[in-house]
């Protein structure tokens, strides 16, 4: 593994959504530490996600942070925070997406 990036967003969810099952639904692999934390492993990169509103399977406010970009990395051009960034946004839209298709 590479250096720790360590960049987080908040991210709401409204309605809350069953995380748990949606990662399940997106086949997006998870350790779930426990209730209100789990580890994800999404494109490549390593995920926290932090429950700071409900718990994992009716998450209403969470906190995503980045601990490791993929191998492949950023794009030219562009640092490892605004990498960091770009995949939270993506991981949280495939979320919603996923959710609201269920």
């Amino acid at each position: 593994m590479s250096e720790a990036v360590d960049v987080t967003q908040r991210c709401t969810f409204s309605p809350a959504i069953d995380v748990t099952a949606v990662l399940d639904r997106l086949e997006v692999q998870f350790l779930d530490v426990h209730e209100r934390r789990a580890i994800v492993i999404f494109a490549g990169a390593i995920l926290n996600l932090e429950c700071l509103e409900g718990e994992l399977t009716a998450l209403e406010t969470g906190a995503v942070t980045v601990y490791d970009l993929p191998v492949d990395g950023p794009r030219d051009g562009v640092t490892e925070d605004e990498a960091a960034n770009e995949l939270i946004e993506e991981f949280e839209q495939q979320l919603v997406t996923a959710a609201r298709s269920a």
